[in-house]
């Protein structure tokens, strides 16, 4: 025996595009709502790790130092990344920096140390001519 068809198919049709129609317009609206979601807590959990990384680094150089702190989140095509940088004059700073750092970074994520480049004295020594106010 054959499937009962409906009275009237064209209705069938109505209904299936009015949900797909219904589905589209969803995922329009929710899509970047919870796009926004997962990166928030992505840029949250960066922040945490920042903190803590910050903290690691204070207690290991004992108070504030040049060494700089940069976190960036993860995100679906590349890990998190902790970054430690410091002025050219004192990157002795980097050794003991990393090495209290390092036990603070979440597996899967990268820590990378950049000691910053010297200023070089040919950059020092332009004169820049100002135009002087009237």
């Amino acid at each position: 025996m054959p499937p009962a068809r409906h009275p009237k198919p064209r209705e069938d049709v109505t209904v299936l595009a009015e949900i797909l129609a219904t589905v589209l317009l969803g995922s329009l609206l929710l899509g970047p709502l919870l796009w926004r979601l997962a990166e928030d807590r992505r840029a949250e959990r960066a922040q945490v790790v920042r903190a803590r990384a910050r903290a690691a680094l204070f207690r290991a150089l004992g108070g504030e130092s040049l060494v700089a702190v940069n976190v960036e989140s993860p995100s679906l095509w590349h890990p998190g990344r902790v970054v430690l940088s410091a002025p050219a004059d004192w990157a002795w700073l980097l050794e003991p920096a990393w090495a209290s750092v390092a036990a603070r970074v979440p597996a899967g994520w990268e820590l990378v140390v950049r000691p910053l480049p010297r200023p070089s004295a040919a950059r020092l020594d332009v004169e820049v001519a100002v135009p002087r106010a009237a």
